[in-house]
């Protein structure tokens, strides 16, 4: 029996029709609500509606106000009730109909409140015109390695000293041959090591034993520790006269010996002589950084993610079609770390890098330090990714017809020819769903960064996109800023996959 075209169409209707509704229900109206909420200075808290309010301000900003009717006051007053004790109205809870018939009434007041104030498109200026935090955009700058308030560093690793200190000291004018004289080379453990001449633990170490300390008690350690501090701030400013000054005081106040007044002297003139160091090598000892910035992370993650699991799981799907034994315990194996949460992966690989890894090598940075967290991110992103796309590519080999692979073996094709010329082009609608959902991943990375590194992130450089939003919404509270950069996010990826689908289809066509 043919069905009649109503009852066809009525089917469609209740096929199709729940279905736009939840789409309306859970994806339209959030992502309205969000490109609205990036016209605002919303800090992610505040609501449209105060909850509490002034009496003064409400009544003179909302209440009276002559665009509002005597419905919409009555409306008010049954919503917000005046607290005598503070001073001020109270709203009630409310939600659904009531919350967008309060917020249409407060609208035509005119009413904003302080965090929840239109501003245009200055969310957006301050994205597109380098406004916003200066980790958000690639930047370079100049680091202080050694700062003059701490103690000379005992050990400075070979590389350090004559890449970085010296090369800095002939840049910057620092003396160099002080320098050399304060670090001597330790050919044994290959690094320079810091004269004890210079070591202010041997300067002052000898006032600990002096006569008026050890053995009359005369003199307090806590006032010996106080007159080494107050000397130390001293003579970081080169005050000779004060130095003086607070050396003959200490030594008159607490009447030392001979011998501990010049044991005084001689630490006071060490210490000048420790800060001439100090001085060399705090403007020597600059280094010259490049952050990647929060653009430059996520693109550097997307590009280099994405070749490394297109081609790896491109690799493997080849290497189990060629008809290898264990064919099946590999593929199950490849594809396990796929079904691992993402959580899971992280604290194994952190574990990895901050235990295993330092233990066997001997490198204690790895996943702190800012040359190798970038790639070390690539590298499990590339572990965990691979296997799925592996199973997608391998079904597209198992589709090739064996009688085109086997006439192009009769016609004398080598296996390279037989790849390049019949295997890749047929491969093209694996290539293009892959490459889509590696690229649309990666820039929407977060939850394997997050876990790893988390907030010190930006110390490393290694704030993907996502997690700078999420940081700005729920941590600065910068939720309308947040909301800016979703959409911009959203347009990025719609338009570099839009390209790519769009290359990748016109490919399939003619292959």
């Amino acid at each position: 029996m043919v069905e009649s075209k109503s009852k066809k169409i009525l089917y469609y209707l209740a096929f199709i029709i729940p279905c736009l509704i939840l789409y309306a229900i859970f994806f339209i109206t959030p992502f309205v609500k969000g490109i609205a909420i990036s016209f605002t200075n919303w800090d992610g808290i505040s609501p449209k509606t105060p909850i509490i309010l002034d009496k003064n301000e409400f009544e003179s900003k909302i209440l009276f106000n002559k665009k509002l009717n005597r419905s919409d006051r009555n409306y008010l007053l049954s919503i917000y009730s005046y607290d005598f004790y503070s001073n001020s109205y109270q709203r009630l809870g409310i939600s659904g109909i009531e919350r967008y018939k309060l917020e249409r009434i407060i609208k035509k007041t005119g009413y904003e409140p302080e965090f929840y104030k239109f501003v245009g498109l200055d969310n957006y200026k301050k994205i597109f015109t380098g406004n916003v935090a200066k980790d958000f955009y690639p930047s370079s700058e100049d680091i202080r390695k050694y700062s003059i308030s701490s103690q000379l560093p005992g050990i400075i690793l070979t590389e350090d000293f004559e890449k970085q200190v010296l090369k800095g000291a002939e840049k910057y004018g620092s003396d160099i041959e002080l320098l050399k004289s304060a670090y001597i080379f330790d050919s044994a453990n290959k690094r320079y090591k810091l004269n004890k001449v210079y070591d202010e633990y041997e300067v002052f170490d000898p006032l600990w034993s002096i006569k008026e300390v050890s053995e009359t008690k005369t003199l307090s350690e806590n006032d010996l520790d106080n007159f080494i501090r107050e000397l130390k701030i001293i003579s970081l400013e080169f005050k000779e006269k004060e130095r003086e000054q607070v050396c003959a005081s200490f030594i008159s106040k607490h009447n030392l010996c001979q011998a501990s007044s010049d044991a005084v002297y001689f630490a006071a003139d060490s210490l000048i002589k420790i800060n001439h160091v100090k001085n060399a090598l705090a403007n020597a000892w600059v280094v010259k950084t490049r952050n990647m910035g929060v653009i430059g992370f996520t693109a550097f993650f997307a590009i280099f993610s994405v070749l490394g699991i297109n081609v790896l799981a491109f690799a493997l799907a080849l290497a189990l079609d060629s008809g290898i034994r264990g064919q099946k315990v590999l593929r199950t194996v490849f594809f396990l770390p796929n079904v691992l949460s993402m959580v899971i992966v992280a604290l194994i690989w952190s574990m990895l890098f901050v235990q295993l890894l330092p233990s066997i090598t001997g490198i204690e940075k790895w996943i702190s330090d800012p040359n190798k967290t970038p790639w070390l991110l690539v590298l499990v992103a590339i572990w965990q990714g691979c296997g799925y796309y592996m199973i997608v590519y391998l079904a597209g080999l198992q589709n090739i017809s064996n009688d085109v692979i086997e006439a192009a073996k009769i016609d004398g094709a080598t296996g390279w020819q037989r790849f390049r010329y019949i295997t890749l082009p047929l491969m093209i609608p694996s290539l293009t769903i892959s490459l889509f959902l590696t690229i649309a991943n990666a820039l929407k990375s977060f939850d394997l960064i997050y876990a790893m590194i988390g907030k010190t992130g930006y110390s490393t450089g290694t704030v993907p996109f996502v997690m700078d939003i999420y940081f700005d919404a729920f941590s600065k509270k910068l939720a309308g800023l947040a909301s800016a950069k979703a959409m911009v996010l959203l347009l990025v990826i719609v338009s570099i996959t839009g390209i790519q689908l769009y290359t990748m289809k016109r490919k399939e066509i003619e292959a």
